[in-house]
């Protein structure tokens, strides 16, 4: 499976260069493969046909102001023709400087007015991409389905395109070399393939959970409770001791499971909380040293926490 990151290949700058179309089915596509299934025949890239269209138009014209020109030198009288000639040249010259400074403009609003067009067929064609994805998940073939999924949601950006893409990852083996970013499939509100997801990767590897991540657990608790359980909530909230924006960004949702979290991490918590004494940790430092009091009193390792987090509190 190809590592995907969500971005543009090299020579893609934008989003709408992806987008092709089949000249002979008029079928938009923004998959990778180079051939219409149906009729056989190859894309081509709408914004290179957009193109090749304004600069035929530029070409067109040009050839009308030649063609004016050469007219008037020839039906001209002969003591104009010399001024005609220069005449027709420079407005010839100044003509083609002008527009190809413009071109560019031009091919924007040319492929502006492609697209409004074409909207419906564009929606259409990538209707029909996510069935070919679809269709290839159903037969089993699940690299091939994710993959042409990728390249549906470098383009369109929605909540369906996700939860198709988490309905295949659920069924392959996390790799997490070539998986893609956990953030970019955050949905909008709660899903369940989500957050089963997204757990496969805690397992593998706690780093991929960014503060969105974990902010989206922390929004959906009392759903993931209900559907997974609290163990689920407890390992996200020990992923959140990870770094000291984590702790401080949710410090709440980590007091709600600070009684289950394991000892060397609440080590790690009772260190960065000692090792910060300026920053203002709210309810979460009398907690930690109150549980730790209760459970860890007699443990070696907590002895030195003991008198400088009582100073913490207490400041």
């Amino acid at each position: 499976m190809a590592k995907r990151d969500g971005t543009l290949a090299k020579n893609e700058k934008y989003q709408f260069q992806k987008l092709k179309m089949c000249k002979n089915c008029q079928r938009y596509s923004v998959l990778k493969d180079p051939i219409c299934p149906v009729c056989r025949k190859h894309y081509k890239l709408v914004h290179q046909l957009v193109r090749k269209s304004a600069v035929k138009h530029l070409f067109t014209e040009a050839i009308w102001v030649l063609t004016g020109t050469g007219m008037g030198v020839i039906f001209a009288p002969t003591t104009q023709t010399m001024y005609c000639l220069a005449g027709g040249t420079l407005f010839y010259i100044s003509y083609i400087i002008v527009t190809s400074i413009f071109l560019k403009g031009e091919y924007h609003y040319q492929l502006k007015i492609r697209l409004r067009k074409d909207l419906r067929k564009i929606q259409a064609g990538i209707r029909f991409d996510s069935n070919l994805a679809k269709e290839a998940e159903r037969e089993g073939q699940l690299e091939a389905a994710y993959e042409k999924l990728c390249e549906i949601d470098d383009f369109v950006y929605s909540d369906e395109v996700k939860i198709m893409q988490l309905i295949v990852l659920n069924k392959l083996p996390v790799r997490s070399r070539v998986e893609p970013e956990l953030e970019r499939l955050i949905p909008s509100s709660y899903d369940k393939k989500f957050v089963n997801y997204a757990l496969k990767v805690l397992k593998q590897n706690r780093a991929r959970f960014t503060k969105r991540c974990i902010a989206y657990f922390s929004c959906y608790r009392e759903n993931i409770m209900m559907d997974f359980g609290g163990d689920s909530l407890i390992s996200i909230a020990d992923t959140a001791l990870r770094m000291k924006l984590y702790i401080l960004e949710f410090s709440g949702f980590i007091e709600e499971f600070l009684e289950y979290l394991p000892k060397e991490h609440l080590l790690r918590l009772c260190s960065m909380v000692e090792a910060n004494p300026n920053i203002d940790w709210g309810s979460l430092k009398g907690n930690t040293l109150r549980l730790v009091e209760r459970k860890y009193s007699s443990d070696s390792d907590f002895h030195r926490f003991f008198a400088h987090l009582r100073v913490i509190d207490h400041a």
